[in-house]
C-alpha cells in the first residue's frame, strides 16, 4: 500500500517566510499539490512576490484558492477569480473551497462545477470538510471530506457506500496534531482510503499557514534555505 501524498492548503505569502515556502519547493517527491491563497482569493491585482514563489514551484501542481461561501457566493463571482488566478499566475487547477455538502446544494454545486470546467480548469478540488454525497464526489477530481482536529479525526471513517471510490479522489485535512503525531496521522489516512493528506501541529483560526508550526520554527532558526 503506497503512502498518502501530501496536498498542503498553502496560505502563508512568500514574503513573510521565505523558509517555508524553500522548505515545501523542496519536497516535490511527496507533494500531490498545493493550494495557493493570496488574498482569500487571488486578489484583485498580481502580488509581486507570488509569480517568483509559485515558479519555484512548477514541478508540483498548484491550485489557486477560490471560496464559495457555501453556496451563497454568485456564480459569475466564482468565475472572475478563477479567470484572475489565470491570468496573473498560470495555476494548474483551482480549489472551491467552503462547498456546501447536502442534497439539496448539489445543484449549486454543478453550477460552480460546470463554470471552472467551462473556463478550461481540468483539475478541480473541492473543499466541504466532511463527506458530501456521491453526486458532488463525481463533480470534482478530489475531495477534502474531512477537515478538524486531531482529536474528532480519531472517530472518523469514510462511509461504507464509498469502498467504491478511488482513494485518489478523497483527500484529509487534520489540524491541532500534537508535533509527534503528525507522522502517524498522514500514515493513517491511507488505511481510511485517502490518497491525500496535510497534518499540522497548527490550530484555528488558521491551521493552514504553511509548514507544521515545529517545522517553521525549526527551518526559521537554522541557516538561510537556498530554494
Amino acid at each position: 500500500m503506497s503512502p498518502a501524498r501530501l496536498a498542503l492548503p498553502w496560505y502563508v505569502h512568500p514574503a513573510e517566510a521565505p523558509q517555508d515556502w524553500a522548505w515545501l519547493a523542496g519536497r516535490h517527491r511527496d507533494v500531490s499539490f498545493v493550494v495557493a491563497n493570496v488574498h482569500n482569493g487571488p486578489g484583485t491585482d498580481s502580488d509581486e512576490y507570488y509569480p517568483e514563489a509559485l515558479a519555484r514551484l512548477r514541478h508540483m501542481r498548484v491550485l489557486g484558492y477560490v471560496p464559495v461561501h457555501y453556496g451563497r457566493r454568485p456564480v459569475q463571482d466564482v468565475v472572475k477569480d478563477i479567470a484572475a488566478w489565470q491570468q496573473f499566475y498560470q495555476v494548474d487547477g483551482i480549489l472551491l473551497d467552503e462547498i456546501p455538502a447536502s442534497e439539496d446544494s448539489l445543484a449549486r454545486c454543478v453550477q460552480y462545477a460546470s463554470a471552472a470546467r467551462n473556463a478550461g480548469i481540468t483539475y478541480l478540488a473541492a473543499n466541504p470538510g466532511t463527506f458530501p454525497t456521491s453526486a458532488h464526489l463525481d463533480l470534482f477530481d478530489v475531495t477534502a471530506v474531512f477537515e478538524g482536529t486531531a482529536e474528532s479525526y480519531k472517530h472518523f471513517r469514510h462511509p461504507g457506500w464509498s469502498r467504491d471510490v478511488s482513494p485518489s479522489r478523497l483527500w484529509h485535512l487534520v489540524y491541532a496534531c500534537g508535533p509527534d503525531q503528525i507522522a502517524a496521522v498522514q500514515a493513517s489516512a491511507v488505511r481510511r482510503g485517502a490518497a491525500h493528506v496535510f497534518a499540522t501541529d497548527r490550530s484555528l483560526p488558521n491551521p493552514w499557514l504553511g509548514p507544521p508550526a515545529s517545522v517553521s520554527a525549526r527551518l526559521r532558526s537554522g541557516p538561510p534555505l537556498i530554494p
